[in-house]
């Protein structure tokens, strides 16, 4: 009986735990744009709007932190449109990627939901790019090679840091907003003078289940 209880109150307290962790989803918007530095010249296209959605859990460690992990497909890129001479250039990048975000937040709970604020590191791969050139005469609509050899165009593994913050009701609802900063060089032949980084915003609306307060 003395060996029994121990092992009855683990599993009293991992039931109770279980109970707390949330499973949501997410879906939105994502605005993204990349910035380019060759030698000392830095340039940002204009911002590109894009697709984002993704599955998290909300785990509880602690009367106002959790810890939420999550898993996202995200679409960045830009677009920018060049005049001069009478002839306009115009290129637009759009990159798919696997994003999985480790963020710590900070929880206030009142009457009608939650307030969250919080960040945390995020890893992001490739899956799938395309590249469209254009001058009004000639054209280029080509698949994006990722890798680092002499024939691709980016790297393809994006490590960010990633800032959250949002709101969220008693009966699951939820809106988010983060922004996410890239921050090694995507550029496939990366140097000291010739560089390429990520940022996006994104604006997402949500639902979590098991919303039931303990």
């Amino acid at each position: 009986m003395k060996k029994l209880l121990p092992v009855v109150l683990i599993i009293i307290s991992v039931n109770a735990y279980a109970q707390k962790i949330r499973l949501g989803f997410t879906t939105g918007v994502s605005v993204a744009n990349y910035k380019a530095k060759l030698g000392d010249e830095s340039k940002s296209g204009n911002a590109k709007a894009g697709f984002t959605a993704g599955l998290l859990l909300d785990l509880p460690i602690g009367k106002h932190l959790s810890f939420q992990p999550a898993v996202n497909f995200v679409q960045k890129g830009m677009k920018d449109e060049q005049t001069s001479f009478n002839t306009t250039e115009k290129v637009k990048l759009t990159t798919n990627y696997i994003e999985l975000p480790l963020n710590f937040l900070y929880n206030s709970r009142g009457r009608i939901g939650n307030f969250f604020i919080g960040a945390g590191p995020s890893i992001a791969v490739a899956i799938s790019g395309k590249y469209k050139y254009s001058d009004g005469i000639n054209s280029t609509d080509e698949n994006i090679k990722f890798g680092s050899g002499d024939d691709d165009m980016m790297k393809p593994v994006d490590l960010g840091a990633n800032f959250l913050t949002g709101f969220s009701l008693n009966n699951g609802l939820m809106f988010a907003v983060n922004f996410n900063a890239g921050l090694n060089n995507l550029a496939a032949q990366s140097s000291d003078d010739v560089s390429l980084r990520s940022h996006y915003v994104g604006i997402k609306l949500g639902y979590l289940l098991n919303n039931k307060r303990k």
